[in-house]
C-alpha cells in the first residue's frame, strides 16, 4: 500500500550517487535509517530504501539537502546500463565499436560506465584489459597499491601494530644487547631435548649473538628447560649467546570463541595475549587489541616488539625452532650495510619449486584464498612457496616486514592456522614489500641456494636419494 504508487516510476540505481559531503551525509544517515525503521534483510533491500526515500520525499525539506537532482539514464555523468543487458550496447547505440567506449544518448562518452559486465562484448574486452593490467603489475610495470598503508614522502610504511598503544611485555629472564644480532623463534611446549638440538647446534657455529625466545609459563616448562635456558644469560658487553627468555601469557578459545581453553592446540585454537601492550603515558595494561588468532599468527607481534630492541643495521633471523637446527654461523654469510643506512636488506628463502608450486599445496593455496579471495591470488598460483618460518633481514627492514605481516591479519582476518604463510607470499607476490619504508631490497633465495634450506616439500623420499645429505658425515 505505501509503495504501490511508485510501481510506474523508473528504477533509480542505489549503487551510483554523487553529492556534495554536505547533502551525502545527510542522505547516508536517511539510508541507515530505512533499515533501523524496516529491518529489511533481502540482499538488494538497500535499493528499495534508496528508491523509497525519493519517491516517498523522504529527501525533501532535509537537512543539509538542497536539491536532489535525477539524471534519466546516459544522460548523466553516470551511465547505469544494468536493464539493457536483452540485446548488446552496440545494438542500443551505445558502444562506439571503435574504441570501444560506452556512450551516452546523444553520443557523448560516458564520463562513467556501470554495469559493464552485463554486456558480454564489453566484459570480454574489459577482462582482456584487466589481465594486460594485472600482468604489467606483476611485471613492475604498474605502481604497486598497497593496503593499510601510511604515505609517508615517496615511500610508504606499514602501520604501528600497537594500535595506539605501546608493547610493554617484558623478558621473563635475559635481557637484550642492541649491538649485536638475533635469531627469535616461537619455542612453547617443547621437551629439552628440541631445546638441546636447536641452542647446542646453534653454540658449536660459533654464534655469539642473542638468541630470543617466547617460552611456557615458567610452571609449565619440562624438566631441566628453565635451568638451561637460563645458564645462558650474558650482561650487556659480555660476549657469546645470550638467551632471552619471554613467558607469554595466552587466553585460548574453544571452537565456539567463548568458552576458555587450556592451550594452543598445537596452534588450531584462537588465541589472545595477556600483557604485550599497555598505555603510552604510563604503561597501564590493556586488553589485547585484536581478536583471537592462531599463536603462529600473533607470533609476528611478538618479533615485532622484540625487533624494537636492536639496532638498526643488526641482522635478525625469525626461524622455527622444532624443526631447526645449525651447521655453520649464519650470520658470517650475510651482506652488511652501512651503519647509518635508513633502510635494509631482507632475505626469503623458498620451497623446492620443481616438487610443489603453490597450487600445488592443498594448504598454501586455501591459506590464500581464504585470505584475500582467489581472483586476488590465483596470479600466484605458479610461483614457488615462500617459507613464513625462515626469514632474515636487517633490523630496520625486519621491523617493516613484520608491521605488514600484522597488518594481513587486521585486513583479512584469516584466522586459519597456517595463514601467516599465506601473509608472507602474498606480501611478496602481491608486491606489497615494494617502495615500503625501512626496505631496500627483498633477497630471494631458492630452495637449497642460500643460507636456510627449507627441506619440507621434499619428504616424498630421502634426503640422500634427492643428494642433499651426505651419508659420511650427516650434513644435509
Amino acid at each position: 500500500e505505501a509503495v504501490q504508487p511508485f510501481f510506474d516510476k523508473p528504477i533509480i540505481c542505489s549503487g551510483s550517487t554523487m553529492g556534495e559531503q554536505v547533502a551525502i551525509e545527510s542522505y547516508l544517515r536517511g539510508m541507515v535509517a530505512q533499515f533501523d525503521n524496516t529491518k529489511c534483510k533481502l540482499k538488494g533491500c538497500d535499493q528499495g530504501f534508496h528508491n523509497y526515500l525519493y519517491y516517498s520525499g523522504g529527501l525533501s525539506n532535509v537537512k543539509g539537502i538542497r536539491e536532489v537532482v535525477m539524471s534519466e539514464q546516459g544522460k548523466g555523468i553516470i551511465n547505469n546500463l544494468g536493464v539493457l543487458r536483452s540485446k548488446p550496447l552496440s545494438e542500443w547505440g551505445l558502444l562506439d565499436e571503435n574504441t570501444t567506449k560506452v556512450l551516452n544518448w546523444d553520443k557523448s562518452v560516458s564520463a562513467v560506465a556501470h554495469q559493464f559486465d552485463r554486456d558480454d562484448e564489453l566484459n570480454k574486452h574489459l577482462k582482456k584489459i584487466r589481465q594486460k593490467m594485472e600482468d604489467d603489475f606483476h611485471a613492475g610495470s604498474l605502481a604497486t597499491p598497497k593496503r593499510s598503508l601510511l604515505v609517508a614522502g615517496d615511500e610508504t610504511e606499514y602501520p604501528s601494530p600497537a594500535k595506539g598503544y605501546k608493547p610493554v611485555i617484558e623478558p621473563t629472564f635475559g635481557m637484550h644487547r642492541s649491538h649485536v644480532d638475533a635469531i627469535f623463534a616461537l619455542a612453547e611446549g617443547y621437551d629439552l631435548k628440541i631445546y638441546l638440538l636447536f641452542i647446542e647446534s646453534l653454540k658449536a657455529t660459533g654464534f655469539t649473538g642473542d638468541l630470543v625466545l617466547s617460552v611456557s609459563a615458567i610452571g609449565d616448562l619440562s624438566r631441566g628447560v628453565e635451568e638451561y635456558l637460563r645458564s645462558h644469560h650474558k650482561e650487556e658487553g659480555e660476549d657469546g649467546i645470550n638467551i632471552v627468555a619471554y613467558t607469554v601469557t595466552w587466553t585460548c578459545y574453544e571452537s565456539d570463541g567463548v568458552t576458555v581453553a587450556k592451550g594452543a592446540s598445537e596452534g588450531v585454537r584462537k588465541c589472545e595475549m595477556v600483557g604485550m601492550y599497555g598505555t603510552e603515558t604510563d604503561e597501564t595494561v590493556v586488553k589485547d587489541p585484536r581478536e583471537a588468532r592462531p599463536v603462529a599468527t600473533a607470533r609476528f607481534e611478538l618479533y615485532w616488539a622484540w625487533s624494537l630492541h636492536y639496532d638498526p643495521q643488526r641482522w635478525i633471523m625469525l626461524i622455527d625452532s622444532r624443526d631447526t637446527y645449525f651447521q655453520s654461523n649464519p650470520f658470517t654469510m650475510i651482506t652488511r650495510g652501512e651503519t647509518k643506512s635508513s633502510d635494509g636488506l631482507l632475505y626469503f628463502f623458498e620451497e623446492n619449486s620443481e616438487v610443489a608450486k603453490i597450487k600445488d599445496s592443498k594448504f598454501n593455496s586455501r591459506w590464500l584464498n581464504e585470505a584475500y579471495g582467489n581472483e586476488a591470488v590465483q596470479p600466484f598460483f605458479d610461483k614457488p612457496i615462500i617459507c613464513s618460518g625462515s626469514t632474515m633481514g636487517e633490523q630496520v627492514a625486519i621491523e617493516s616486514y613484520l608491521r605488514g605481516m600484522v597488518a594481513q591479519f587486521d585486513n583479512t582476518k584469516c584466522k586459519l592456522k597456517g595463514c601467516d604463510q599465506g601473509f608472507h607470499n602474498y606480501l611478496y607476490y602481491s608486491g606489497g614489500l615494494s617502495n615500503v619504508k625501512g626496505i631496500r631490497e627483498v633477497v630471494m633465495s631458492e630452495q637449497g641456494k642460500g643460507i636456510i634450506n627449507n627441506l619440507g616439500v621434499l619428504r616424498s623420499k630421502p634426503l640422500s636419494e634427492w643428494g642433499l645429505l651426505d651419508e659420511n658425515t650427516t650434513k644435509v
